[in-house]
């Protein structure tokens, strides 16, 4: 049995997110039944602990108008530990509610979720870069922590997240952990903060494929993939700095066959 956890705000188009992600649930019943769990802001917090990395409060590296709550990857990190404390099936996928799912993703997702299921490793980590690694990759495998290790990675993707749950640290640690960090940058992002959900005891990769975020509201039709990449690539390119970054990334989608 699985518990899928929303955290996050709710964002984009919903009737359009859950069309896309139907095809997921789709797949993922055909090796476990699920239960969906409803965990965004504000509403999903109602049973939640206080959150201590609210902006106003008494943590000194909250720099006054620097980070709003919903950016905070410490606030990422709690929401999720609190929809772990709140779930109690033996495997736990987080997602969020703008993810959107290639074919090619699911497989990846569901191929990884069955080695998890298989005691082969504890936490996968899921999305995509385009800044790192073969731009456009269907599935990069990358180990980020073997078991005993005591180095964690820096960073890691977090559009979905799937895990034993016996395999992440618990909730006090965590917390813990991300309360001890100094500077507002090492707080600022969920790819920075869901490394320290990962123990010592436990074995963690990070998947580079193909899911996207949306970020254009779409009204009218089911958007194609192809779309959705570009509107998701274009999101990162608000200057011309940004878009020269990006520059390798749309030469990909521009040269991509889309079906």
């Amino acid at each position: 049995m699985i518990d899928v956890v929303y955290t996050g705000d709710i964002r984009s188009t919903q009737d359009v997110a859950r069309k896309n992600h139907q095809l997921f649930f789709d797949e993922l019943s055909k090796i476990s039944t699920y239960e969906v769990h409803q965990f965004t802001a504000p509403d999903g917090e109602k049973n939640f602990t206080p959150c201590p990395f609210n902006r106003g409060g008494k943590d000194e590296y909250w720099i006054k108008d620097r980070l709003r709550r919903g950016q905070g990857g410490g606030v990422q990190v709690w929401q999720f530990m609190n929809a772990v404390r709140l779930t109690k099936n033996p495997f736990i996928i987080r997602m969020r509610t703008d993810n959107w799912f290639t074919k090619k993703s699911i497989d990846v997702v569901i191929k990884e979720l069955k080695a998890i299921m298989n005691k082969e490793y504890e936490i996968g980590f899921f999305g995509s870069n385009w800044l790192e690694g073969a731009i456009g990759e269907e599935h990069d495998k990358i180990l980020l922590s073997k078991r005993d290790q005591l180095e964690v990675p820096i960073r890691t993707e977090d559009f979905v997240i799937v895990a034993k749950r016996d395999g992440l640290k618990d909730f006090d640690e965590t917390l813990n952990g991300l309360i001890a960090i100094k500077g507002a940058n090492g707080i600022r992002s969920g790819n920075k903060c869901f490394r320290f959900i990962i123990p010592q005891k436990s074995e963690a990769y990070k998947h580079l494929c193909q899911i996207y975020l949306m970020r254009t509201t779409y009204n009218k039709d089911y958007p194609t993939d192809k779309q959705v990449c570009y509107d998701y690539l274009m999101s990162y390119c608000k200057s011309e700095h940004e878009t020269g970054k990006m520059k390798p990334a749309l030469d990909w989608w521009r040269n991509k066959e889309w079906k």
